[in-house]
């Protein structure tokens, strides 16, 4: 499987970047949704809204014409928003749904709650080759060159995988292969959730100490989580499980820690939402995680801390008495034998 140009779906800030870093190695065409911002775009060689520090190298090209984006493509990257991803989908398959296909997005379904994977293999056909792209790998480090290094997990035969992984890897982008398709999923979806937590810990004024409390338990119960699914345990210790975790809970860019300080700062969601001014998948992402905690019997206090504070049915104090105040027991879950 020999690939040389990709298609990137999406002029957000993440497929700009992963367009930026890309094209130093592949053909690189993207795709906006309107014609008169692909035209802007071309024109200036930037995109103003999202990554207006970063000039688009001459190489890529920039086209609202999906069609013709994917005529002769080797592969296609969607990095669309959550909430876009059936919807492009669809596009995909009615023109090349033989194509090999990924994603940069980290969520769920937005109705069922399951991995995106269930609705490509409904829409693509059983046929498809398709995966995720994820890990720790912020849009402006990608710009910018900031070695990072992030998985790539298909539904395909490790050697397509494999090829898929060679090709995006450049000189400061280290892409790994791996075979854990659901559990990349849960783990890019289910950071953005204890993201929100670490914004509420450092808008209360909290430090270190919770911070750290916070992470370890959240990785406890995610491992919960992912038990309860076809994944492998080595995930959550990769780069798309505790890699994207460490990112995304320590950073001030990361858009849900940004709601989680607004959260902490008594603004209603609504508000909180209006001034980010982006998605934040992590809002929808928790009411998900907890909906489906919930039906597998799932422990997960975090989530469904992070739950009542996004309802509206607690405020981040009430909700860290609630967590503080639990019935003690053993940490791993498990009472040991003996006396």
């Amino acid at each position: 499987m020999t690939i040389r140009k990709i298609t990137i779906i999406g002029g957000g800030a993440m497929g700009t970047a992963l367009a930026v870093n890309l094209s130093k190695k592949l053909c690189v065409t993207l795709v906006l949704r309107s014609a008169e911002e692909a035209a802007e775009i071309s024109r200036t060689r930037l995109n103003s809204r999202y990554l207006p520090s970063t000039p688009l190298p001459d190489g890529i090209s920039v086209t609202a014409d999906l069609a013709a984006a994917l005529k002769e493509c080797d592969l296609v990257l969607i990095a669309s928003p959550v909430s876009a991803f059936e919807s492009v989908l669809k596009s995909v398959a009615g023109l090349r749904a033989e194509i090999p296909l990924i994603w940069a997005c980290k969520g769920f379904n937005p109705i069922s709650g399951e991995p995106l994977s269930i609705s490509a293999a409904e829409i693509l056909g059983p046929n498809a080759c398709f995966g995720i792209l994820s890990g720790p790998s912020f849009a402006e480090g990608l710009a910018e060159n900031d070695p990072t290094a992030v998985v790539v997990a298909t539904n395909s035969r490790q050697g397509i995988t494999l090829s898929i992984a060679e090709a995006m890897n450049n000189d400061t982008l280290r892409v790994y292969a791996n075979s854990d398709l659901v559990g990349v999923q849960i783990c890019g979806a289910i950071k953005n959730v204890y993201a929100i937590a670490a914004g509420v810990i450092d808008g209360c004024g909290w430090g270190v100490n919770t911070r750290a409390a916070m992470l370890t338990r959240a990785v406890a119960e995610a491992k919960r989580y992912l038990d309860r699914h076809p994944s492998e345990p080595a995930t959550l210790i990769g780069l798309s499980g505790f890699g994207d975790i460490y990112l995304t809970c320590g950073s001030r860019l990361s858009r849900n820690y940004q709601v989680g300080m607004g959260l902490a700062a008594n603004l209603p969601l609504a508000k909180v939402l209006e001034n980010l001014g982006h998605v934040a998948e992590g809002v929808n992402t928790t009411r998900l995680i907890h909906r489906k905690a919930l039906e597998l019997k799932v422990n997960m206090p975090i989530i469904a801390a992070m739950n009542e504070v996004l309802d509206g049915q607690k405020t981040p104090r009430e909700c860290v008495v609630a967590l503080m105040a639990r019935e003690i027991g053993y940490e791993t879950g498990a009472q040991p034998t003996g006396s």
